[in-house]
């Protein structure tokens, strides 16, 4: 008889806004577990928690996992689901922990392979067509944008700058995480997948698991992977004004950094006279709120380069979407709808976000129940943290989306890692019997 997984434990690690989750499979007959962990990032760490928190996490990563990690996941490269694989000038930090497991597969995003040969059949033959390319480009572009986002948010007023810095920073390229992964990838295998994609070598590191690549797609499988669409009435858990980053993030880019009027004199806001001090305070807000309306539009374009994966175990379905927006999901609800119809156990995407989880998605989930106590009721798995900066309670786009929340609560078994924040605990496991 094939070996396969009899139990299965996912460690929902508090990290506050970030996702960690470390997915152990446990054999039969005295066999040793085998491990995969999907993402190791945060942005925010949960209210009062100390500064060696993400080191903490990583030392109980290792502890778990042991000698050698099968499978590593990094969904997509934004700092909360990445960061944990960085390390420091001196090669420590969490990614040296990290690196220490010698992941066996690295897996990450098709966007990812910045060297990749231009084809046009797509990335399954060499890798992606022009469009395809493009895209990978901007992406990078993105990050430069991003960079200065941060830099700009100084100047700004308190609400503002948090506000700013909070969304940009993590949109920022996470260099050292970024050339961590590549490394390791190198040093085992790696695996730059899309919707669709075959795995290799899966079967031998993880004996019994089925695992399908469900997005991102390419341009060439879905050409409005490039849009973002901030409304969308029969999808979102709310509705709010549409944002374009095409032009804006164009114009930001290439921007050659001459002044417009080099004889010009420059004066400080603060040295000028004082009745044009409040003018030039306004214009300052008007840029920062020009530059946070393209960061969030950025955030959500690289949101929607995220692995989603189905993985099977016996007759179980495990769901986990990094955090892929409309435009990702919107491909394989075209194709795959059916499949999503019997997931047992799904990650909340994007932290609970209000478009991150589509209707369709959330209406196709079988398993439903109203009624707690009925059998196979879905489970739901949320990585998030109170109070978070990402949106407003009174534009209805705070994160997690309180809607959403409690048609989670209502509908399915939900586990957060805010539950973490009030007992102080540094990990949340959530055993499975797959027999």
């Amino acid at each position: 008889m094939a070996l396969a997984p009899e139990k299965l434990t996912i460690r929902c690690y508090g990290v506050g806004f970030g996702d960690c989750f470390l997915v152990s499979f446990h054999y039969p007959d005295g066999a040793a577990s085998r491990h995969m962990l999907i993402d190791f990032g945060s942005m925010q760490r949960p209210p009062n928690a100390a500064s060696d928190r993400m080191g903490k996490i990583a030392a109980d990563i290792a502890k778990t996992v042991g000698k050698r990690l099968q499978v590593l996941v990094a969904t997509h490269r934004h700092s909360d689901h990445i960061s944990g694989f960085e390390t420091s000038a001196g090669g420590k930090g969490t990614g040296a922990v990290i690196a220490k497991l010698k992941p066996q597969l690295v897996i990450q995003p098709w966007t990812e392979k910045l060297d990749a040969p231009r084809e046009s059949k797509g990335p399954g033959k060499g890798l992606t067509s022009a469009a395809d390319d493009a895209l990978r480009l901007t992406l990078d572009r993105m990050s430069e944008v991003a960079a200065m986002s941060v830099r700009e948010a100084r100047h700004l007023s308190r609400q503002l700058r948090a506000e700013l810095g909070f969304v940009a920073q993590d949109g920022v390229k996470n260099l050292s995480a970024v050339k961590n992964l590549a490394k390791w990838g190198e040093q085992g295998k790696a695996a730059y997948v899309f919707y669709g994609k075959k795995i290799p070598g899966l079967a031998t590191l993880l004996p019994g698991v089925k695992i399908d690549v469900l997005g991102p797609p390419t341009i060439s499988q879905k050409s409005s992977v490039q849009t973002q669409n901030a409304r969308n009435e029969q999808e979102y858990w709310h509705f709010t004004r549409f944002w374009r980053l095409q032009g804006a993030t164009a114009g930001l880019v290439t921007r050659s950094g001459a002044d417009l009027f080099p004889k010009a004199a420059v004066y400080d806001a603060e040295s000028t006279p004082a009745e044009n001090r409040w003018f030039i305070r306004r214009l300052r807000e008007l840029r920062g709120e020009r530059l946070l309306r393209i960061v969030r539009a950025m955030d959500n374009a690289m949101n929607n380069t995220s692995v989603i994966l189905l993985i099977t175990v016996g007759k179980k379905k495990f769901l986990f979407p990094g955090d892929a927006q409309w435009e990702n999901w919107e491909h394989t609800l075209g194709k795959d709808l059916k499949k999503l119809e019997g997931v047992d156990v799904y990650k909340v995407g994007h932290h609970g976000s209000l478009n991150a989880t589509p209707m369709t998605l959330w209406k196709n989930f079988g398993k439903r129940s109203t009624k707690k106590s009925a059998p196979g009721r879905l489970q739901t798995l949320m990585s998030t943290r109170t109070d978070s900066m990402h949106g407003h309670p009174e534009n209805k786009t705070e994160v997690p989306r309180e809607r959403l929340v409690r048609a989670l609560q209502r509908h399915t078994t939900l586990r957060s890692t805010q539950e973490l924040e009030a007992e102080g605990k540094l990990v949340l496991p959530v055993e499975f019997d797959l027999r």
